[in-house]
């Protein structure tokens, strides 16, 4: 890593920060659904469209940050991405207006994309590509996830309303507005140099399109159980709220456990082996997951689930690099693509939800992870194939 200087630390610091904070509000999604649909009496199938209303939001800023950041500089852009969440969480809080509260789930959805984009981007070119402080940022997310549940259980049952944890998380995304303010980015200091050729040309490759479609499963799958453990502890398997944010942190505890495993593990096989590998667990234990054979064996599976699905999405991404790498526009098509499972998927498991039950509603996704596994399988293939060529 490359010597940073007083500015390059404190920027680097408040991107920390910044990660715990997109990890608080990322995961108070899920947590927040059982909430508005006590609060307010919503349906189940409104409340699938809540999470997908999020992901729509998280998509269309992923494909045009880069456009406003252009258009009102990045330091700009990136402040007003946090005001977008303060909006929202406000918005979901003062009216069970179906509209409200999709349009403040979308706010929230835009604030995510963008801080995403923007976050990942001001790290990698801060600390040069380092690898160990890009897994320290994920690493700040994932503490932020673990949080959030507890934080909505404490504002519900200490503070007597869950509002209170909005409000706490608003005035956090205040402290994250100051610190972009005090950041020396944009033209003030970094920006990405395009070296990429462009054209469409990625768009007649395989592997393109195979790792397209594994990270629509997959993304659609994590957004779906994330959005929905919280529910499905309540009202499938009888425990209580407390009992159920606990899942849902030691969810996000292992999917950080299990970060750290996949970087230690990851060189030791090709990435397509590896994605195959972990597939292979994910389909096993949402089997499990959702089999009903007692609530031990369904803690367990919660661990499982998150140890193997932790590796899955940056080993996708990492599978798809070279194209990346090569076509300017591969990456914007590829999250816009792929972004549309955690749009459609959650909203499926809604409607199942509210028409056969939350526990078919759930089940639905063990068809998800098998299609990931036979997807891993192709990608084995195509992989073979191009070494044969």
């Amino acid at each position: 890593m490359r010597k940073m200087n007083r500015d390059e630390k404190f920027i680097l610091g408040a991107e920390f920060y910044i990660f715990f904070l997109l990890g608080l509000y990322t995961l108070m999604v899920g947590a927040l659904v059982p909430m508005i649909r006590e609060e307010y009496g919503i349906s189940y199938e409104l409340s699938g469209f809540l999470i997908s209303a999020n992901s729509i939001g998280m998509i269309a800023m992923n494909l045009i940050a880069s456009y406003t950041a252009i258009l009102f500089g990045l330091k700009r852009a990136y402040m007003a991405q946090h005001a977008l969440v303060i909006v929202g969480l406000i918005a979901v809080t003062i009216s069970g207006n179906p509209v409200v509260l999709l349009l403040g789930m979308a706010f929230i959805g835009f604030s995510r994309g963008s801080s995403a984009n923007y976050s990942n981007q001001i790290v990698n070119d801060i600390t040069g590509s380092d690898s160990r402080l890009m897994n320290l940022a994920g690493v700040f997310f994932a503490a932020g996830a673990c949080i959030a549940p507890f934080l909505m259980l404490f504002c519900s049952d200490t503070m007597g309303n869950w509002k209170f944890a909005s409000y706490g998380v608003s005035a956090a995304a205040v402290v994250g507005i100051l610190l972009t303010y005090f950041m020396k980015i944009g033209k003030e200091g970094f920006g990405a140099v395009e070296t990429r050729r462009g054209g469409y040309d990625f768009f007649k490759k395989k592997k393109y399109w195979v790792t397209v479609v594994a990270l629509f499963c997959y993304s659609g799958m994590e957004i779906s159980i994330i959005g929905w453990t919280v529910t499905f502890y309540i009202e499938v398997q009888n425990t209580t709220a407390r009992f159920a944010s606990l899942m849902a942190s030691l969810l996000w505890g292992a999917l950080l456990a299990g970060r750290v495993v996949c970087s230690l593990i990851a060189n030791r096989m090709s990435k397509a082996k590896f994605i195959f590998m972990l597939s292979v667990g994910v389909a096993v234990f949402m089997a499990l997951f959702v089999s009903g054979l007692g609530l031990p064996l369904q803690v367990a599976a919660t661990i499982g689930l998150g140890l193997f699905m932790s590796g899955v999405y940056s080993t996708i991404l990492a599978d798809a690099g070279p194209i990346f790498s090569e076509y300017k526009l591969a990456f914007g098509f590829f999250f816009m693509l792929s972004g549309l499972g955690p749009v459609i998927m959650p909203s499926v498991v809604g409607v199942i939800s509210e028409r056969s039950g939350v526990s078919v509603g759930i089940r639905s996704l063990v068809v998800i992870s098998v299609a990931l596994l036979v997807i891993s399988i192709i990608n084995i293939r195509v992989d073979k194939t191009l070494r044969d060529h």
